[in-house]
């Protein structure tokens, strides 16, 4: 069955990554941005959306960065508890694909 002719179809949903050429929806969203002391002071990039793989690298080249001991998890921040006024259990987050 084609795209075009699932009625769960959605076009504004149906975008490619600019990076990889891969078909995404929502799955990771990169920006950097450069302030005073950078050469790239002032210029902001925005990658949006990219594929997961794309931004799963990003984070792991950072972490090749950073001195032993640190981890580019210092950094994260989880959002389920932001959105959802409950706590969910690690078996509700592995049943709905967050880990």
């Amino acid at each position: 069955m084609s795209k075009k002719s699932d009625h769960f179809h959605d076009e504004e949903l149906d975008t490619v990554c600019p990076i990889t050429n891969k078909e995404v929806i929502d799955d990771c969203h990169i920006t950097i941005e450069f302030g005073y002391g950078s050469d790239l002071d002032m210029n902001t990039y925005t990658f949006s959306p990219v594929h997961d793989e794309v931004g799963k690298k990003v984070i792991k080249y950072i972490a090749s960065l950073m001195p032993q001991g640190h981890s580019a998890e210092e950094f994260a921040t989880n959002v389920m508890d932001d959105l959802f006024d409950s706590e969910w259990t690690e078996e509700d987050k592995r049943n709905h694909g967050l880990e």
